[in-house]
């Protein structure tokens, strides 16, 4: 897709399985270690590394054979305690992904699926995000871009669960007016003020969950929350638009739990290191692409009231949207 804590963990991370790097792609190194680190953490079951494919202005790293498949074979990280065959080569400006498109070099960073329905993950080094000027006001450019890479990384988790229900969705659907994509709702309302203003207020309850003195406002706040969201959804949501509802819950998850998961590093002390506020201020951005900012709302609001056992669901091929997570809570 396109794409806090109550208590902060200090731990002994295990070793990446690597043969030797060089300095080259160490930034590769760090992004695969961060994703260790956040999976280590949560204690989540390993799963099939998805085919990766990396890229600089002049080459392509990669564990896809379709993408480089004459490449000669690279040193590099390995994932879930095994290797990965890692391969470069030039690319000469353009990508054959591992789901047999061919796309122009430019500025990506995005999980898709194969028509097999496996997993693939493709995104930019750090050179090419800063030759095109991409910049953060809250931290570095590194930290941010470990932080896109693990929002956008959890998607390649999500694609056998609520990947498969968007796929399902468009089967059965014919999606003229707005494209399918996490931003659909907001696609069809963003020109509606009062939609917008219901939006806004609804989001802002679970953010004031999230930062909640004690358990009791949490709970309360959550309570608004979803009764604001249910109530949106009953008043637009209908005619030829009550696909909406599903694609919604689908959406404020996946994109929600990929803010999550980035601001989840980031506040780690062997992590980002990085202050919680400016972890949450960082990932909401402009605040402008609402299943991700209403999303990390839900998530963070959910963290505040339950433990981690959640995220294990997430990555399920049966998972529970972030609505159902949060009606759960505060039954």
């Amino acid at each position: 897709m396109k794409k806090l804590l109550p208590v902060l963990f200090i731990f002994s991370l295990s070793p990446l399985t690597t043969m030797s790097q060089s300095t080259e792609t160490k930034w590769l190194q760090e992004w695969l270690g961060a994703w260790e680190m956040v999976h280590q953490l949560l204690q989540l079951p390993a799963g099939q590394p998805p085919e990766m494919v990396f890229y600089d202005d002049t080459f392509v790293y990669t564990t896809s054979a379709v993408t480089a498949p004459a490449a000669s074979r690279i040193e590099g990280p390995g994932m879930y305690g095994k290797p990965l065959p890692w391969r470069k080569a030039r690319h000469n400006d353009t990508l054959m992904l591992p789901d047999g498109q061919r796309v122009p070099v430019g500025l990506m960073s995005f999980a898709a699926s194969t028509p097999a329905g496996n997993s693939f993950f493709v995104m930019a080094a750090p050179s090419f995000w800063e030759a095109a000027g991409v910049a953060s006001s809250e931290f570095s450019l590194n930290k941010m871009l470990t932080g896109v890479f693990l929002h956008e990384f959890t998607h390649t988790r999500q694609q056998k669960g609520f990947g498969r229900q968007v796929d399902s969705i468009e089967r059965a659907h014919t999606f003229t007016d707005i494209p399918l994509t996490d931003d659909i709702v907001q696609g069809y309302f963003k020109a509606d003020s009062e939609y917008v203003r219901q939006f806004r207020e609804e989001t802002d309850a679970f953010y004031t969950a999230a930062f909640a003195a004690d358990r009791q406002q949490a709970e309360g706040s959550v309570r608004k929350g979803l009764s604001l969201l249910k109530a949106r959804q009953a008043k637009y949501f209908t005619g030829n638009k009550t696909v909406l509802e599903k694609l919604d819950g689908i959406f404020l998850s996946m994109e929600g739990l990929g803010q999550y998961m980035a601001v989840y590093w980031l506040v780690q002390p062997n992590g980002g290191n990085t202050s919680r506020e400016a972890a949450i201020s960082g990932f909401r951005r402009k605040r402008n692409q609402w299943s991700q900012e209403e999303g990390l709302a839900m998530f963070l609001a959910l963290a505040r009231l339950k433990e981690h056992d959640w995220v294990k669901d997430q990555f399920s091929e049966r998972p529970q949207t972030i609505v159902e997570l949060l009606e759960q809570a505060v039954r």
